[in-house]
């Protein structure tokens, strides 16, 4: 089992392309049947026995750059251990080195040399229209590409490889750019063009490589590099910003800009990819934030954070209002049936929410609410039965004689609320919102029954649909979390006395500073009557 890493992988930092490299996790282990001494006594006799069961094929003549180096010779080790029989390493020495000399064959050389030989190729070219059933395809080899500027040369290779591909040869020592230029047949009318994909295949060396197409005398530029950040083959996708409303859905492509006016042919398609060399910090930081940046290219983060903006302050805004308010009425005014609202209200904490979720449903449906964020935010102004008991509870506590002062100095019922109550019961509002916030910001489940339109997810739901689309994708995932739980943890550290400070709140200091504020009060009042007099 591989060791754990907490960060990833520095990129190599790669001047000259193509290169031999081996991946830490192709590294030949010790096999469980023999001891430390025997593997370090067996691990260079069988290096040589692969290599000479190596030389004895008909290799391709680019295959002279990795015969000579251990990479070639690990990586098939390494599969050759997976496969070896059980009593392998319990028979002669000699057996046991003929065994993997003879197990050598083109097609294991093949996959190794796939995996250690890191360049970069340029493949199909893919047109599609704003009908997505039409496309126009340009296989790789019938792509003219050519060299425009850089230390860069095109090899086309048509065995040796899984594929036949066009591999770019390029050195960054003296010019930290190269670009790549053809000009193809377009079958699809230039305003109906809404995507081009290309298809290349990275070095992992996270160099930055960017987009323009030029056409009917138009060109467009990509707003944002893509990275040569995998050794496999991959597509990418890159979309004409239109000026339409961005479409919601998971969003695959770049985009690409309307920047100038250039080569008028609208039959064709000139096509330039641009890499620039990143140094070794550079492509580092890119690989650190990758999955950030890709999380916030596939879904409209800023429209779902948007969204629960809205939701949470609505709530914490509701929430403090309503139940401060009710609260108050339970605690300080005196009216007929108090006691049995109170008990009637606290009634309803026994009732399950799952059994009001259906009528509550269709009422807010019927209301022609359903698809709108306000069934979300509009209970929380009519007040939570918890709360209201939780502030009841605390005002209680407070002292009738600032009440008595107040009413003596002319002060109403909202205005002992307002200037006197609610200054006292800060630690509690604060509590109320914190778990509010915590609520809102983590509801699944509300925005699942009510919301059908994207534009409307708040960053739950958005997460969720993340999550649809890209199966199996656990770094996006952990990245969309993280970006979702950064303002909970922003939450906590923000004047951390708020959790706590409710065991503080008659402390002496505080019933002085009151006091005061109680003193200023009864001054302005007094002086508001002598003038109404």
């Amino acid at each position: 089992m591989l060791p754990v890493r907490w960060l990833p992988q520095i990129p190599p930092a790669v001047i000259q392309s193509p290169y031999i490299a081996l991946r830490d996790n192709d590294n030949p282990a010790k096999p469980p049947a023999l001891d430390e001494e025997a593997w370090n006594h067996l691990l260079p006799l069988m290096r040589q026995a692969i290599h000479s069961g190596i030389q004895s094929l008909n290799l391709p003549g680019f295959y002279a750059s990795a015969l000579q180096r251990t990479e070639l010779t690990d990586g098939i080790l390494l599969r050759l251990l997976r496969r070896t029989p059980e009593d392998l390493f319990s028979r002669p020495e000699k057996s046991l080195l003929a065994w993997f000399r003879e197990e050598i064959d083109i097609p294991i050389v093949e996959e190794v040399f796939e995996t250690i030989y890191r360049r970069m190729a340029v493949s199909d070219v893919v047109f599609r229209a704003q009908d997505v059933t039409i496309e126009d395809r340009i296989p790789g080899d019938e792509c003219p590409w050519k060299v425009i500027s850089g230390e860069a040369e095109i090899i086309e290779r048509t065995e040796g490889l899984h594929r036949t591909e066009k591999e770019i040869h390029y050195n960054f020592r003296n010019h930290p750019q190269f670009a790549l230029q053809a000009v193809v047949p377009l079958s699809i009318r230039p305003e109906d063009l809404a995507k081009i994909s290309i298809g290349y295949r990275g070095d992992r060396s996270w160099h930055a490589i960017s987009a323009i197409i030029e056409t009917a005398g138009k060109k467009y530029t990509a707003i944002q590099p893509s990275f040569l950040s995998t050794g496999q083959w991959q597509e990418t996708t890159w979309r004409i910003d239109d000026n339409k409303p961005a479409p919601m859905n998971i969003r695959t492509w770049i985009w690409l800009q309307e920047t100038a006016s250039s080569f008028t042919d609208s039959s064709k398609a000139r096509i330039t990819l641009q890499v620039d060399y990143c140094p070794p910090w550079k492509s580092s930081c890119y690989k650190l934030t990758n999955n950030y940046r890709e999380v916030l290219r596939l879904v409209p983060m800023l429209t779902y954070i948007k969204n629960s903006t809205i939701l949470v302050m609505s709530n914490v805004i509701g929430q403090v209002l309503a139940s401060s308010l009710v609260a108050f009425a339970f605690a300080r005014l005196r009216w007929p049936a108090r006691d049995f609202c109170f008990m009637l209200m606290l009634a309803t904490l026994m009732i399950p929410h799952q059994v009001t979720l259906v009528p509550q449903f269709l009422i807010f449906k019927s209301l022609g609410w359903y698809n709108t964020l306000v069934p979300l935010w509009i209970g929380a102004f009519f007040g939570s039965p918890f709360f209201i008991f939780l502030l009841r509870q605390f005002m209680r506590g407070i002292p009738t004689d600032l009440e008595d002062s107040a009413k003596i100095d002319g002060s109403g019922y909202f205005g002992i609320y307002w200037r006197i109550i609610l200054p006292l019961v800060k630690p509690a509002l604060a509590a109320i919102g914190i778990f509010t916030f915590l609520g809102v910001w983590n509801d699944f489940m509300g925005p699942l029954i009510y919301l059908n339109d994207q534009k409307l997810y708040p960053l739950s739901m958005g997460v969720f649909a993340l999550q649809v689309f890209q199966v199996g994708n656990y770094g996006l995932m952990m990245a969309a979390s993280v970006l979702m739980t950064l303002p909970v943890i922003a939450l906590f550290f923000f004047r951390p006395e708020a959790f706590y400070s409710g065991n503080h709140t008659y402390r002496p200091e505080r019933m002085r500073t009151i006091l005061e504020n109680m003193d200023r009060v009864a001054r302005r009042f007094r002086f508001e009557r002598i003038l109404s007099e």
